[in-house]
């Protein structure tokens, strides 16, 4: 369902505390809880088996995690020039997130949106985007592309974070391996795969606001077969008045290794969710705890099917390579009321968006050795096609869309020597887009001669079909990138690439004559730094430019509002650090620190709903063998309304601070956890327009409990 670029979405902060007391403050909280002498030394004394809470030590650093997302190969982090994070399933069981935005809204330069408090009509966005960052952020999930070809987004609510291998954040354009839209960055979910023992895990939590979740998963290797299963139900009356939620999935995959040389793999998710649609609140409401809850649209709701399926093949050649083939279909059902009307029926106010989505991919990969150094290219084939459908009966329209992508691409890693490794790509792709509006209109009879002034006769009322207008577009995105290993621990890299990104419907839909899609062109350089078990951090330089970018603004020359391109240039440049450091051997401290600069190039006008700081920081302490505390905090500075495109209609959104815990006990097989989110009961919001908000939940809890065998 698309949220029309008109409602609001950030948050308004009562009581701004400076970012400079906000990280010393958490800071200090971690030095509070440093475990005293005696503990640590009964911990180093004490004999006992294994638990799954356990430190993992150099585990947790990534210099040498390897990684599929960044080259579409097997590369580990050290070897790719740009910014790389990698969430592992050990990380996801330690945090103190509870759904998959959450997760993700703790790292470097990524910063939540949400509508709703929820993971329903939620998002991150990636170096800044701002209000278009559902178009220009790419979100994978074992392989299938989730983002909508309209403006509603990837639907990050429908990947429960248990059934979640590990996460791969590539920062920056993507656009050579995953074409249109891969400009902030590029976030790929791999979910389990049941290549480990047979096991089976069951879960139930309850918490705030009558939530609950039940889940179970089971999978495991049986001889040739590797099956995973898994199933949930989640349900919330939500923080605020109808801001309920209702959703259940179940997932099935079944790889088969047919031969040392083959492998298959089919599966299904399958998704089906309702929720309720609160709307904005304005600002004289905000920032009270109480109407804050409050809402105007007590009746709007929306529901979701959403069917994915999907299979590929592997084919080893040994010496000569790798082959894989993908394919996935998804079929989306979305019916929605916004402005429930009490005079109508249901029927005939409800709003529909169909979606048939169909992915091939074909990719090649040759590794090979020259002048005793190796070096691999990969060459690949997409083709995307989607039947889009949105049936507005209370406007009387349909909008009718077949979008088609075909493009080809090749990457190639070369060793320059044992130092130096270069990555080089390119991709040509080719965009053809059908587009017609059709209307329902009631036909007339005419009134006879005598009398004049007779009305005309109803006879009936019919769909009308409109003209169909077609879209073709030509793009083509490169990358380049250097890695030069300064030592066994460091690493420093440089990259050059152009993105693209194509209007997606709703954007056509109501648009400029002229719109086009933009082109951006991007600069990274960093080092990643290990200190043997110890420490480990990393540091990016970014800078952005981006032609033609795509936002919803008004013309000033017709005073109407639409679908346009900017006329400046808009430019980002920021710097992203992150550092994970084991002091000693039972306490874990993170953080990082992102600064981005985001403005129309040769203005002082800053892009809207970009925060220029942003800054995370949390502990994992392991009290004894089974007890972990996890601690997390994030403060987020301000940003422009997302209607403020010249920086002076609006206040500025107040910056906030949020602070969560988590505690876990493990026993045997046992699990039982319990967390704090918003410990400090911090109002905000995570959007704006025309200062109208879209509050988050205050302080709330969490327990829950899960058996494993």
């Amino acid at each position: 369902m698309e949220i029309p670029m008109s409602l609001p979405l950030q948050s308004h902060n009562p009581r701004p505390r400076s970012f400079i007391l906000t990280l010393r403050s958490a800071l200090l909280l971690l030095f509070f809880f440093l475990p005293p002498a005696g503990i640590l030394q009964a911990q180093e004394t004490q004999s006992t088996e294994p638990t799954g809470l356990e430190p993992q030590g150099k585990a947790r650093f990534e210099l040498d995690e390897v990684v599929v997302t960044a080259t579409r190969e097997e590369d580990t982090v050290r070897e790719i020039p740009k910014n790389v994070t990698v969430i592992t399933s050990f990380d996801i069981e330690q945090a103190s997130s509870t759904n998959v935005v959450d997760l993700l809204a703790r790292e470097a330069n990524l910063n939540i949106r949400s509508l709703f408090g929820n993971d329903k009509k939620a998002g991150v966005d990636i170096r800044g985007m701002g209000d278009t960052y559902v178009s220009n952020v790419v979100l994978m999930v074992d392989g299938f592309r989730l983002n909508a070809p309209d403006q509603a987004g990837p639907d990050f609510s429908s990947i429960p974070l248990g059934r979640i291998e590990r996460i791969e954040i590539v920062r920056g354009a993507g656009s050579v391996l995953y074409g249109d839209g891969a400009v902030g960055g590029v976030i790929n979910i791999i979910t389990k795969k049941g290549d480990i023992a047979p096991e089976i895990t069951l879960h139930s939590s309850y918490g705030s606001y009558g939530t609950h979740e039940e889940r179970m998963s089971a999978g495991g290797t049986i001889h040739e077969f590797t099956p995973e299963v898994s199933a949930g139900y989640f349900s919330s009356e939500g923080y605020r008045d109808n801001g309920y939620l209702r959703k259940k999935d179940a997932g099935f995959r079944l790889g088969y290794q047919a031969e040392d040389y083959l492998f298959l793999s089919l599966g299904v998710s399958l998704h089906d969710d309702r929720y309720g649609l609160p709307g904005p609140v304005n600002k004289a409401d905000v920032n009270s705890e109480d109407r804050r809850k409050r809402t105007n649209s007590p009746n709007d709701f929306g529901e979701t099917e959403d069917r994915r399926y999907f299979g590929n093949v592997t084919l080893d050649l040994d010496n000569w390579g790798e082959l894989t083939a993908y394919g996935a279909y998804r079929d989306r059902y979305n019916p929605y009321i916004m402005g429930y009307n009490p005079l109508l029926s249901k029927e005939k106010q409800t709003d529909k968006i169909n979606e048939e989505t169909i992915q091939l991919s074909i990719a090649y990969t040759v590794p090979y050795e020259l002048a005793g150094l190796s070096h691999s290219l990969t060459a690949g084939i997409d083709y995307f096609n989607t039947d889009y459908l949105r049936e507005e009966v209370t406007k009387r329209q349909k909008k009718n869309s077949d979008v088609e992508t075909l493009a080809w691409f090749v990457s190639h890693q070369w060793s320059l020597s044992e130092s130096f490794k270069l990555n080089a790509g390119y991709r040509d792709s080719r965009f053809e887009g059908h587009f017609r509006d059709d209307a329902y209109v009631d036909f007339y009879a005419p009134p006879p001669p005598p009398p004049p002034l007779l009305p005309p006769t109803y006879l009936y009322s019919a769909w009308v079909r409109g003209e169909t207008e077609k879209k073709v577009w030509r793009n083509n995105a490169f990358d380049i990138g250097l890695v030069y290993k300064a030592g066994s621990h460091t690493n420093l890299f440089a990259n050059y690439a152009k993105s693209f990104r194509i209007p997606n419907v709703d954007e056509l839909a109501l648009a400029d004559d002229d719109l086009r899609p933009q082109e951006g062109f991007h600069l990274d350089i960093g080092v990643r730094q290990g200190i043997a078990d110890i420490l480990e951090f990393s540091l990016t330089l970014f800078q952005m430019k981006i032609e033609n970018e795509i936002y919803y603004g008004e013309n000033p020359e017709t005073n109407t509002t639409y679908n346009r391109n900017y006329d400046e240039k808009t430019v980002r440049r920021g710097v992203e650090a992150d550092v994970k450091l084991y002091p000693i051997e039972c306490l874990y401290v993170w953080g990082n620190l992102s600064y981005t600069d985001a403005r129309f190039e040769g203005t002082d006008k800053f892009v809207p709903l970009v925060p220029r700081f942003k800054a995370s920081i949390g502990m994992e302490w392991q009290i004894i063998d089974a007890l972990l505390l996890s601690l997390t905090g994030t403060a987020v500075g301000s940003r422009y309304d997302g209607n403020d495109q010249n920086n002076s209609l609006y206040d500025k959104l107040d910056p906030y601070q949020v602070a969560d815990a988590k505690l876990t006990y493990e026993y045997k097989k046992w699990k039982i956890f319990g967390g704090v989110n918003n410990i400090f009961n911090e109002l905000y919001s995570t959007t704006s327009y025309s200062e109208s908000y879209y509050p988050m939940p205050t302080r709330n809890v969490y327990v829950g409990l899960e058996w494993g065998f």
